[in-house]
């Protein structure tokens, strides 16, 4: 049915009814279609926000679990850092230990190998006819290669010590400055969970919080980040969600090859310090062991020495009694000698040839005596030889090599000095006629080098001291 224009006639009272329930009719269809409308569509849009709503749980629930997983896994490498630092601090002490011992060695081996160096020295300068390679020589040789080597060595470890001192310290301040910056990266990560309290918090301090700490390298635009910024502006520095998974492996990987090297350099840190100990120990044994044999070479030498200069004495004294009674006897012979006699005359003359070859070993018995005695002067003077005193004559030569305004500052006085001792110092013998010490028993001798006849039974050591007791 044809639907009536508004206003038109309606022509009779039952058309005005029929116009009137029409109208009606159809603004009650309109109304519940339009109902139905709104409420489908009141019914969509329930549903569309209810599966937001839980979309955006969802994701906040991944986000979370990535932040949670990640931080999980960076507490368990700082865990290990931590421990990898406590074990690097005491490897540095254990090391600087191991430097501290093999220091002293090396130091304890240079004084022995100034000793040794000093002795040699002044066994250089013995008389020709005592210079020759005995015991003595080869043991102080082999001594001092020993010290050389020693020493050689220990300058290796000690090195190495540093170097691996070095290293470690190193490692130590990397594994810090990692521990720091996975710290903040925890605290960025977490606060991507909760925007309000990441835009409250002050920009400065996060940006200074590195420094102060001690962590890890903060992006320097992150201080000049306005607070008031978007968050699409203001990204952390490297949130953990926001690595790839090719990402997340290097990253432990890096890790893992971190510990794995300061594993590593912990093991060659304790391989050091046992090489060090069992160095200390085997230089030390070898250093005494040929000290040992230095000082008994030393002491059978002076034996030596003193015993063949005690039996040249004595046959000097033979051969001077001899030489006198012979004097005395071929003065009265030849008194009473017949000069027509050829016979006694050939004899006589044999006998003053004779005479004669008795007086030059008598010359060269003195001679070899003064041999003797400087050579157990000097070997005496080896015995006495320290450290302090081997380093103090190296001072004075080098002292007198730099003084050119005193060139008589190292001129040694030939003669007796006036306390009665020899001039036998450190530097060595100056004079093979000096007089001799209170305790020596070696002929005197005259400016001529011929020793002075002895009356029978005359002492040389109590005629030595009583020139001696006149010189004081």
């Amino acid at each position: 049915m044809a639907e009536s224009p508004t206003g038109a006639n309606p022509g009779n009272q039952a058309g005005w009814v029929k116009h009137s329930q029409d109208n009606m009719m159809h603004a009650r269809n309109m109304i519940r279609d339009m109902l139905t409308v709104v409420r489908n569509n009141e019914i969509a849009e329930a549903a569309n926000k209810d599966a937001a709503m839980e979309a955006d749980k969802r994701e906040k629930e991944e986000k979370k679990a990535k932040v949670v997983n990640q931080a999980a896994a960076h507490e368990k490498v700082i865990a290990t850092s931590f421990q990898c630092m406590q074990d690097i601090e005491d490897a540095i002490l254990q090391t600087e230990d191991s430097l501290s011992k093999l220091t002293h060695e090396r130091y304890k081996g240079f004084a022995f190998l100034q000793v040794c160096e000093r002795r040699q020295e002044l066994r250089e300068k013995r008389p020709p006819s005592e210079h020759f390679k005995d015991a003595l020589t080869d043991a102080l040789v082999s001594e001092r290669n020993v010290l050389e080597n020693a020493r050689k060595e220990l300058q290796a470890l000690e090195q190495s010590g540093k170097e691996i001192v070095e290293l470690l310290r190193d490692k130590r301040a990397f594994l810090s400055r990692d521990t720091g910056e996975r710290r903040l990266q925890m605290m960025e990560d977490l606060k991507t969970l909760s925007p309000e309290n990441a835009v409250s918090l002050p920009v400065k301090k996060q940006a200074t919080s590195p420094k102060a700490g001690g962590g890890g390298d903060a992006p320097a635009e992150g201080g000049e980040t306005n607070a008031e910024a978007p968050p699409s502006e203001q990204p952390p520095p490297h949130p953990s969600h926001a690595l790839s998974p090719e990402e997340q492996k290097k990253a432990e990987a890096a890790s893992k090859e971190l510990i794995q090297a300061t594993i590593k350099l912990l093991d060659s840190c304790a391989k050091h310090r046992q090489k060090s100990l069992e160095t200390v120990v085997k230089c030390k044994q070898a250093a005494n062991a040929a000290n040992h044999r230095t000082e008994d070479c030393l002491s059978r030498r002076t034996g030596e020495l003193a015993e063949m200069k005690k039996q040249l004495e004595k046959h000097a004294l033979d051969v001077e009694a001899a030489i006198t009674r012979a004097e005395r006897s071929l003065d009265r012979s030849e008194r009473r000698l017949d000069s027509s006699n050829k016979s006694k005359v050939d004899k006589m003359e044999a006998d003053k040839k004779m005479l004669n070859e008795l007086r030059a070993i008598r010359t060269r018995l003195a001679e070899d005596i003064r041999n003797k005695f400087a050579a157990l002067e000097i070997d005496n003077m080896c015995r006495r030889v320290t450290a302090a005193k081997a380093s103090e004559a190296k001072m004075k030569a080098a002292m007198m090599t730099r003084t050119n305004s005193a060139p008589a500052l190292g001129r040694k006085k030939t003669g007796a000095s006036p306390s009665g001792a020899s001039n036998f110092g450190e530097t060595g013998m100056t004079d093979s006629t000096a007089a001799p010490s209170e305790d020596s028993h070696r002929p005197p001798s005259n400016s001529t080098g011929k020793l002075p006849p002895l009356s029978p039974g005359g002492s040389k050591s109590l005629k030595a001291g009583g020139q001696q007791s006149l010189a004081q």
